[in-house]
Order: structure tokens, then C-alpha cells, then sequence
């Protein structure tokens, strides 16, 4: 620690990394309290920053010598890494026939502003065998006309504001319907794909703003379980949650649905912000259930919107090879 004969500028450089030390350790602990409080609960999606930052100040403790702080920093530091650990790029990579796989691809366009044109070219190079749409206004289903061509079968809820909803599949939709979470509404479509049927639940979950918007998104999250789990064929889950895998709301989600997160094992991706990417978090989510095996999870390229998309490729389980 900062000795009395130290030049004023170092006590003064020691008393501020102190105080970074407290405020880091404070962010890095708050999460575990996220059931208290909604607002707790906002911190729990931050861990990759609080991780970084974590890190950048302990190494500048360990050259100034503060060991004591460095303790402190490293148990934070665990803290925050934690829940990071099951979506490291730790799972070895599946290749699946070329005749098996689906391809689906899940955006939140934005009801605001955002590049059609960049949009529609970014749909035709992933080539997706089905593309859900968030935010999905009058519109964006005018300027998005093409999907119509591009796609054989669709079940499109488009709405002002930003819970329009829309999906479109190149493999026989056998039956849709639009059903309410809570009050926002989703879509479920039954396809058949080139191994058999299989169901897709798209989502727009609320935001969780405030508390009331908070318990409203956890009150959907409960619903979505239960209708997940309630599918007994192979089933894919795809939309904007409005939560990240770090949240226990959203690790309730996956056990009550007993869905895998398709980012597991493979990627600590943001998707929103798009503007601000270094701040970003994982919002965006594909799930499936074990009728899958996870061949990929990727990220698409920004078209404009807030969000960024999710492609992610699925081989039907019996499809699969390693």
C-alpha cells in the first residue's frame, strides 16, 4: 500500500484506485442480489464488461503493488466470470449432412429506420430456411415486400410500434397460428422439414424498463416454458428476449423449457446495441430443444437497426455426425 513518504501525485493515484477498486467489487457483487429488485437484476447483463474492466485494473494494482486490492479484484472477478464460463467457444464443432441441417435466421429490424435494401441482401447470403422478424410495422412489411417471393409460406403479425411479428420459411409451413404472451404476441408455426415436422415459437419479449415491464417479461418468460415444454416434437425458439443468458430469469427459462441456448459452448456475441457493440449484450436468442443438435451460432452483419441478427444452423438429432 502507498507509503507516507510517497510524492502527493502516487497517494492521490493510490486513493483513486482504491476507489475503483470499491466501485468494480460493488458492480461485479450486485447481480447476485438480481432477485431483489428489478433494477439489480439490469446488472447481471453487464458481466463481459465488468470482467474487462476487472481485469485492466488489476493488472495496474499489481504493478503499483496494492496486493490486498488485488484479492479483493480477483474474487470479483470470479464472480463476474462465473456465469461467462458455459458460453466460452469450448464445444467441439458438429458437422452434419448437407441434405439435414436448418438454417434459421432471427432479426429485430428496428420499427425504426433501418436499410431494407442491406436487409434483404444479407437474408438472400444466409439463405435461411426460416427467417423470424421482430418489430415488424406496416412498414417494414411494404419495404420488405420481396420476403414474400423469396419465402413460399409466411404468418405475419405486423403491428405499430414494437411487437409486430413475422415468419417466413422455405420448407412447407403445415400450420401457424398467432397466440399471446402475456400481452405481446408470438407466433408458432409447425414445418416440415427434410427430416420430419418440427415446431418454431417466434418471440418478442418486453423490455424491461421499469418494474412493471420487468415482471411482465418474467411473466412471458414462465408462459414461453410451459408452452415450450408442452412440445413434445423437435422445437426451435428463436426471437429478442430482452435478457441475457447471464440473468437467473433467463437460466429459469432454460430449465422449466429444458431448451439449450444455442450460444452455450460457442460464443459470448452481443446483438444490441448495434451503435455501441463494445457496450453490447446478448439479447437476441435461438433455443432449441434436444430434437436439435447445434451445428452453429453466428452473428449477421449490421443492416442499420439497433439490433444485430443471429443465424444459427440445427441438425435434426439422427442427422448429425461428428
Amino acid at each position: 500500500m502507498a507509503g507516507k513518504g510517497r510524492h502527493p501525485s502516487m497517494r492521490w493515484l493510490d486513493r483513486l484506485l482504491l476507489l475503483c477498486t470499491a466501485i468494480v467489487t460493488l458492480v461485479s457483487v450486485a447481480p447476485l442480489a438480481a432477485r431483489l429488485s428489478w433494477v439489480l437484476e439490469l446488472t447481471t447483463h453487464f458481466r463481459v464488461q465488468y470482467l474487462a474492466v476487472t481485469v485492466a485494473l488489476l493488472a495496474i494494482l499489481a504493478v503499483r503493488r496494492h496486493w490486498p486490492a488485488c484479492a479483493v479484484l480477483v474474487a470479483a472477478g470470479a464472480v463476474s466470470a462465473a456465469p461467462l464460463l458455459p458460453y466460452l467457444p469450448l464445444t467441439a464443432a458438429v458437422q452434419a449432412d448437407a441434405a439435414v441441417p436448418v438454417r434459421v435466421v432471427s432479426i429485430n429490424v428496428s420499427y425504426r429506420p433501418f436499410s431494407a435494401r442491406r436487409l434483404l441482401e444479407i437474408v438472400r447470403e444466409m439463405d435461411p430456411d426460416v427467417l423470424v422478424l421482430q418489430e415488424l410495422t406496416p412498414h417494414a412489411e411494404s419495404v420488405l415486400a420481396d420476403l414474400d417471393t423469396v419465402f413460399p409460406y409466411h404468418r405475419k403479425f405486423p403491428a405499430d410500434g414494437a411487437y409486430g411479428i413475422g415468419l417466413w420459411s422455405r420448407l412447407t409451413l403445415e400450420s401457424s397460428e398467432t397466440f399471446a404472451l402475456g400481452r405481446v404476441p408470438a407466433i408458432e408455426a409447425r414445418l416440415r422439414g427434410p427430416a420430419g415436422a418440427f415446431t418454431v415459437f417466434g418471440v418478442h419479449l418486453r423490455a424491461p424498463t421499469t418494474e412493471r415491464r420487468a415482471a411482465a417479461r418474467n411473466q412471458e418468460l414462465r408462459e414461453l416454458a410451459a408452452r415450450s415444454a408442452a412440445v413434445s416434437e423437435p422445437l426451435v425458439v428463436a426471437g429478442d428476449f430482452n435478457v441475457t443468458p447471464y440473468s437467473p430469469y433467463f437460466r429459469d427459462w432454460l430449465a422449466a423449457s429444458g431448451l439449450t441456448d444455442s450460444r452455450r459452448g460457442r460464443t459470448l456475441s452481443v446483438s444490441w446495441p448495434a451503435t455501441l457493440p463494445w457496450f453490447g449484450i446478448p439479447i437476441d436468442h435461438v433455443a432449441v430443444n434436444d430434437g436439435f443438435t447445434v451445428v452453429s451460432h453466428g452473428r449477421l452483419p449490421d443492416f442499420g437497426s439497433d439490433h444485430y441478427g443471429v443465424v444459427v444452423e440445427l441438425a435434426p438429432r439422427g442427422g448429425e455426425h461428428p
